[in-house]
């Protein structure tokens, strides 16, 4: 990549949206969870608070799921940094050289594994946030249908 420093830079600008994408989205659920919880205060366990408790528990998972993308990210590009170490001989464990190509195939597993762990969570941080919207949503339009006066 030194040699098309363009290449360097859209990598970076990459990887600076996804990141910033995350918190957005972490930040999100957790605002969306201290409102919910400020409708949900107050009220008696219910039927009717269902999709309020269950939009709650969907943006939790979001949540978590946002915190789990950003761990299995920082393990990858550990993981990452290990490789490149030892590909120029400069680990601090560095294999001797029979064993080097095995080291550096386990170590690209993991950084494959790690990689696949964190699109996991960061497709389920969305859609489990969007799953809250629309089940908080749906509560929302039920407790208003619910205090619709009767018709004469």
């Amino acid at each position: 990549m030194t040699d098309h420093p363009e290449l360097h830079e859209l990598h970076r600008q990459y990887s600076d949206s996804q990141s910033k994408y995350v918190y957005f989205l972490l930040a999100a659920a957790g605002a969306a969870m201290g409102y919910a919880l400020q409708k949900l205060d107050g009220l008696p366990l219910s039927w009717q608070a269902a999709p309020g408790l269950l939009a709650v528990g969907c943006w939790l998972i979001s949540f978590f799921c946002g915190c789990k993308r950003i761990t299995w990210t920082q393990s990858t590009m550990y993981a990452n940094f290990a490789l490149l170490q030892m590909q120029y001989g400069l680990h601090p464990e560095q294999p001797p050289p029979h064993l080097a190509h095995a080291a550096m195939s386990g170590v690209r597993k993991a950084i494959e594994n790690n990689s696949n762990s964190a699109s996991r969570y960061y497709r389920s941080q969305f859609w489990f946030l969007a799953l809250g919207v629309a089940a908080f949503i749906a509560w929302r339009v039920l407790d208003m249908i619910r205090l619709v006066p009767d018709a004469p």
